[in-house]
């Protein structure tokens, strides 16, 4: 009598990291970061979680359509080797340089059953030939390293790095001037766009005492902590900039006639638009808000500050605007000479 061995029967399709939804594959990546973050204290959490979150779930998108177990496993050398590079700071020790050398590399059995049973194939079964290569990089996907390779990209000009830096500086800044805000950032941009020092003095007409305490205070206090942000916060920082500051060009009528104070760029200078609201004994105009152009310079160690009137909201134009930025210019020159 014939039996069947229903143990016999088995799936005919495997399920990969491309059946999970995206709630399933960020529950799966925070499951393996936990288990690499176990031991480690909560400042290293804070630090890593997210950068580590991103790592994990982009291999398993790279691994996508590869069994789970395989998947897995290269997912947890990816988070070890995150773990030896940012966390334990061993990128430059000679196991490092082993792994950049040779690269990481998972057995593939599935790679391994398919090359048994290919009787046809004519280079040898070896255990060479069963390694899956993956090659890693030294560092693995850093946001911080993202972040400046964008602002330096081949394409990109200096004035595109300048207004990333520039939106980058205003939304983590508190209280600042303008002048001094706009000068860090074309600092900080020539000299990441590998500008000499002495061209940095000459474009700034400092020193390079001066030149140095800027570039690299401005670093410690504001790019520095924007850095070891994570990407979501990173984009509200650059967003919060943007909101702060604007470009003339890109100035758009609507925006310039809301009464919130804004900081805008001109080809020859910084300014500063602010909005006040008359007296209630003011006359006919009682209550109505109106704009001002001002900017401020330092003439024998006072700062003086000078501005033009706009008029009020509703009716500013950007012709309007661009003439107010010369008149207080020759108000700035006037006071300076």
């Amino acid at each position: 009598m014939n039996t069947i061995n229903c143990n016999t029967t088995v799936a005919l399709t495997e399920i990969t990291p491309a059946d999970w939804t995206q709630t399933e594959l960020t529950q799966r990546a925070g499951g393996l970061v936990r288990e690499a973050l176990s031991s480690s204290p909560t400042s290293v959490w804070r630090t890593h979680r997210e950068d580590m979150l991103q790592t994990a779930m982009l291999t398993f998108l790279e691994m996508a359509d590869k069994p789970i177990g395989y998947a897995y496993a290269v997912v947890r050398t990816a988070l070890k080797n995150y773990r030896w590079v940012h966390i334990r700071g061993l990128n430059g020790g000679w196991k490092s340089q082993a792994c950049i050398k040779h690269g990481y590399s998972v057995m593939n059995f599935t790679d391994c059953l398919a090359k048994d049973a290919d009787e046809t194939a004519d280079a040898p079964n070896t255990a060479v030939d069963t390694l899956s290569a993956r090659q890693w990089e030294s560092v693995p996907r850093p946001v911080e390293w993202t972040l400046l390779r964008r602002l330096t990209e081949p394409g990109q000009t200096q004035e595109e790095a300048l207004r990333g830096v520039l939106h980058i500086l205003a939304g983590m800044s508190g209280n600042f001037y303008p002048e001094q805000l706009y000068r860090a950032a074309l600092i900080i941009t020539l000299l990441g766009r590998d500008y000499t020092w002495e061209h940095v003095e000459e474009r700034t007409g400092l020193c390079y005492e001066q030149v140095f305490e800027i570039y690299w205070g401005w670093r410690k206090r504001h790019l520095g902590p924007y850095l070891k942000l994570s990407l979501l916060h990173q984009e509200m920082i650059k967003l919060r900039g943007q909101m702060r500051i604007t470009f003339f060009e890109e100035l758009d009528p609507t925006f310039l006639n809301r009464a919130v104070r804004k900081m805008v760029v001109f080809p020859h200078g910084i300014y500063t638009i602010t909005y006040k609201r008359r007296g209630r004994k003011a006359g006919k105009r009682a209550g109505q808000v109106e704009a001002s152009l001002q900017k401020m310079r330092q003439v024998n160690g006072q700062k003086l500050l000078r501005a033009m009137h706009l008029g009020p909201v509703g009716e500013i134009t950007k012709e309007r605007l661009y003439e107010a930025s010369f008149a207080v210019e020759r108000k700035l020159a006037a006071i300076s000479a």
